[in-house]
């Protein structure tokens, strides 16, 4: 190519029109075989119940361009995971616009307008080399990472490292073809150098005395190489980890717009047709759910997150995902054991931990309870976890304490009903824990003297008040969760009113009653005790008479409040109005380590080593803090018991934030 006006080069430059044929006939038979490939995962797909899914198409365009796009999970990986995190976006940017700059020269080539000219086209060639580059670098990074680094999460499978292969040939031949071609068409230096790659590689060929008659044959061969690659990539990929990148966009898109702390609710009429009570067969997972076990790429991001599996429990998110597609793939009887044991069903503690991590978003405790679920609808479940679930359904609480001691915790305290005080300005929830441990009792406490100091006008249900069924529902017993919450909701109804706002010391009953009561009629404002404590010390109703600055305070984040309802910093406000000094762990905030105890796992039985409590009790201890805080009843129970079992853990004071703020107080000095 001259010097022209409009720098520009011809699409099959030195390519005869039958190779041309050839070459479109290569393409289309590849992408109709890969095509039909696909077509036969939407048949598994469809095989499973409509279920639910987002039909909504602007959150489909939200979900596109946050998610998928802008790889916001991707990005917000561990520190751990950060080659991981950069690799993958090299791949991604290269792979994308490298398929965008592809098709837009396909169209300029064969559309009514060829507007590969002039400036567009010059930075075409910059762009299309640059990104090229990235996709180079991020497979040499893949490849360092699976046959050097190998983390142990990481899925490893031989077509991975062919398919790194032959992203990189692709990759190199493209560059080499390039080169080749300004060699052999005469484009000009100021031109040229605008393929910043393909410059290089021009310099090269010129001082190997390739030009002219050479380089054209040689440009020749090196297109053939080129377009037999890419026939290749073309046809294998839904073979390959590859797949991901429609079967991930797919259910990114597809999954449906719950909270993430909620489930679905078990359908009686559903169970009297089948006689099922959740996850059986494969036949009982739905589109979605099966579109999300090919949407998995096995990165281990979930199983890195997951407690169960960091404490040495049989339960790895991803194997459990893999596991369940082979089920799905080869027809297989059952979900269950052989497939999934019930052990490992069992290690899961729901907080959601690998929810948060997984790329693709691919809903692991739906999955984890909907099989749960059958096992206790067989009564396969025994053992203390079994007797907290009859405590629930005859008693109210899985402690098994009568409902006359509800109010026990509050005694020598005025604590109003909500007949007593009509015009309450919230209704506090106190739930089970803190109305029977002992331990939690002491938070409750804490919490009334607050709202009492700040003249908050309050109220509680007392002996009205019943579990809100959390235990039941994570454990897979969705008839007792169903049954409380029920009853719960025509109590609320009657003794919310308009006020409609709820205040609880436990995250789990604030994650319940947002967002699983409102199918049951009772559409609330529930808060946790710790933000409507930071709003009270905000407005100057809770002022810190008392604070101590020299307390050095680490913090441990209830996964249902910061991971599961991304609230953080209510909690962090009220430590920084005690005046303490705040240490906090690597795990915090929505990245935050489960103390144990949910999913039901608190009425569990297990061995010393495979406590969560003591490995996240060790993180605390190691921070040198003289006070672990914490915001919910379990964890509070939990990280007690951690550091009691952890070296040098005796010196180590755990409390509520409520009580912190309490002893910050003019009550807490009185």
């Amino acid at each position: 190519m001259g010097d022209t006006a409009a720098p520009t080069r011809e699409v099959f430059a030195n390519v005869a029109p039958w190779m041309q044929a050839v070459f479109f006939l290569l393409i289309t038979a590849s992408l109709a075989y890969s095509g039909w490939v696909l077509s036969c995962r939407v048949r598994v797909w469809r095989q499973g119940g409509s279920g639910e899914w987002e039909r909504n198409p602007r959150v489909w365009l939200e979900r596109l361009g946050r998610e998928v796009l802008a790889q916001r999970r991707v990005r917000a990986a561990a520190p751990a995971r950060r080659s991981g995190v950069v690799l993958h976006l090299l791949l991604f940017s290269g792979f994308l616009v490298l398929a965008v700059g592809t098709t837009l020269l396909f169209i300029a080539d064969k559309g009514p307008v060829h507007f590969h000219r002039g400036a567009y086209f010059l930075a075409y060639e910059l762009v299309m080399d640059l990104f090229g580059l990235a996709l180079l670098a991020g497979c040499s990074l893949a490849l360092y990472r699976r046959l050097v680094a190998r983390p142990a999460s990481l899925g490893h499978q031989p077509a991975d490292l062919a398919l790194l292969a032959l992203l990189l040939a692709i990759g190199i031949t493209g560059f080499v073809l390039e080169g080749l071609r300004l060699a052999s068409d005469g484009t000009t230096e100021g031109v040229a150098q605008w393929s910043v790659v393909g410059h290089l590689v021009r310099g090269a060929a010129g001082e190997l005395g390739v030009s002219g008659a050479v380089a054209r044959a040689a440009h020749l061969g090196a297109w053939w190489v080129h377009v037999l690659l890419i026939t290749a990539l073309f046809a294998l990929w839904p073979h390959t980890r590859l797949l991901h990148a429609v079967t991930g966009t797919l259910h990114i898109l597809a999954r449906p717009a719950r909270a993430m702390g909620s489930l679905t609710t078990v359908s009686l009429d559903t169970v009297e047709k089948t006689g099922k009570f959740g996850l059986s067969v494969p036949a009982d997972l739905n589109a979605v759910q099966r579109l999300s076990l090919d949407a998995c790429m096995e990165c281990g991001r979930c199983e890195d997150a997951c407690p169960a599996h960091a404490t040495g429990k049989p339960l790895s998110p991803k194997v459990l995902v893999q596991d369940l597609k082979r089920a799905v793939d080869r027809s297989l009887p059952s979900l269950h054991a052989p497939v999934i044991r019930a052990e490992t069903l069992w290690a899961c503690t729901t907080c959601q931990a690998c929810v948060a991590a997984c790329p693709v978003q691919i809903g692991h405790a739906d999955l984890i309870v909907g099989l749960r679920r059958q096992l206790v609808g067989e009564g396969q479940l025994s053992g203390p976890p079994a007797q907290a679930l009859r405590r629930l359904g005859s008693q109210g609480n899985p402690f098994g304490r009568p409902q006359r001691e509800r109010l026990a915790w509050a005694e020598g305290l005025s604590v109003p009903t909500p007949a007593e005080e009509p015009d309450a300005e919230v209704l506090l929830w106190v739930g089970c824990a803190a109305s029977f441990d002992p331990r939690a009792q002491k938070v409750a406490r804490a919490t009334v003297q607050l709202l009492q100091h700040a003249g908050v006008r309050f109220a509680v249900l007392g002996r009205a008040e019943r579990c809100t069924g959390d235990p039941a529902r994570r454990l897979g017993d969705d008839f007792t969760f169903q049954q409380l919450a029920g009853e719960n909701a025509l109590v609320l109804a009657e003794a919310v009113g308009a006020r409609r706002r709820v205040v609880t010391p436990c995250p789990h009953c604030m994650n319940t009653l947002r967002h699983e009561y409102g199918e049951f009629g009772a559409d609330l404002e529930v808060v946790h005790h710790s933000q409507f404590l930071a709003e009270l010390v905000a407005a100057g109703r809770l002022p810190a008479a008392n604070p101590e600055p020299g307390r050095t305070v680490t913090l441990h984040d209830p996964c249902y409040l910061a991971r599961v309802n991304g609230e953080t910093e209510a909690t962090r406000r009220l430590l920084a109005a005690t005046g303490a000094q705040l240490r906090e762990m690597p795990r915090h905030g929505e990245r935050t380590f489960c103390c144990g105890a949910g999913g039901g796992r608190m009425w569990f039985d297990e061995p010393p080593a495979q406590r969560v409590n003591r490995q996240r009790a060790a993180e605390a201890v190691a921070t040198g803090a003289a006070t672990l805080a914490t915001g919910c009843p379990f964890c509070l129970n939990m990280m007690t018991d951690g550091v009691a079992g952890t070296p040098e853990g005796e010196a180590l004071r755990v409390a509520d934030v409520a009580e912190l703020l309490l002893e910050a107080t003019v009550v807490g000095s009185a």
